[in-house]
């Protein structure tokens, strides 16, 4: 039994490494932030409205141009880790969330099929951040063979604006 009970503890504990090469870089004509919020959640009915709550939310934007188009990929993970991974279940069930919203376009609608991501705190000179690694694979609503994958690996910051 004690030999069972350390087995699942180390496993719990398993060490996370992110190394800091390669970067991702923001695409050309596009700007990026890499933000989080402590203590907030997915907001309803809409996730983007961050809510308060007891997870850490990782936001990844990017506004193409003017910022009349824009890809957001949210995290949510416990508030109280430091460090986490995300399996390709956890991304699917609905720990990270995926929207293009666009007024004024045609845009195909996409929906997650799949990712994998995981973090770890890093800490500063005066600030804590996160260095995330991981990709969340996209595909249409509709039936068709259109494949999309947004793969990030840079630094998250808190977000000073708040909720």
């Amino acid at each position: 039994m004690l030999l069972i009970n350390l087995g699942c503890k180390k496993d719990k504990d398993k060490e996370i490494e992110i190394n800091a090469d390669h970067l991702t870089t923001c695409p050309n004509n596009t700007t990026c932030t890499y933000l989080y919020e402590d203590e907030a959640d997915f907001g309803n009915p809409f996730f983007l409205n961050l809510q308060k709550g007891s997870y850490k939310i990782f936001k990844y934007s990017a506004l193409l141009g003017n910022g009349y188009y824009a890809k957001h990929v949210y995290i949510r993970v416990p508030s109280n880790v430091t460090k986490f991974e995300l399996n390709n279940e956890q991304v699917v069930a609905g720990e990270v969330k995926f929207a293009n919203p666009c007024a004024s376009c045609d845009v195909i609608g996409l929906k997650i099929v799949g990712g994998d991501f995981k973090g770890i705190k890093t800490s500063g000179s005066k600030t804590s951040n996160w260095l995330l690694d991981g990709e969340v694979y996209l595909s249409t609503i509709a039936a068709s063979s259109y494949r999309d994958t947004i793969r990030i690996k840079q630094y998250f910051a808190i977000d000073p604006a708040g909720i």
